[in-house]
């Protein structure tokens, strides 16, 4: 007889865990989430406000990065090895910017190198 009433536990426990687990079913069925993927305008304009979100993020932190560096980079120029390299480099970056800006006299790197020799 024990083991038709540990048995019957059993069953009452599975019943038990079958109610809580569809109950929690119920749950993720009336989430938002799962509504939206079930209405195909919603999914995309929430697809297209991500994309724009993942874009503007990248241009901003790619900008933080860039500027980091190039103030790191204008912060060793005095270094006699990558002093040159820098000066270079900004003398490249101030030739390359677009005609709007303060008009300033185009040096070559070479040229730019002689001159320091």
């Amino acid at each position: 007889m024990p083991k038709a009433t540990s048995q019957q536990q059993a069953e009452k426990e599975l019943a038990k865990e079958m109610k809580a687990l569809a109950k929690e079913i119920q749950k993720i069925k009336d989430m938002e989430f799962i509504q939206i993927l079930k209405q195909p305008v919603k999914l995309l304009w929430f697809s297209f406000l991500k994309g724009m979100m993942v874009g503007f993020g990248s241009v901003l932190g790619a900008s933080v990065l860039v500027g980091a560096f190039l103030y790191v980079l204008a912060q060793i120029s005095f270094l006699p090895i990558v002093g040159g390299f820098v000066q270079d480099l900004s003398n490249y970056i101030q030739v390359s910017q677009p005609a709007e800006t303060a008009p300033q006299e185009e040096v070559s790197p070479s040229e730019n190198l002689n001159e320091n020799q």
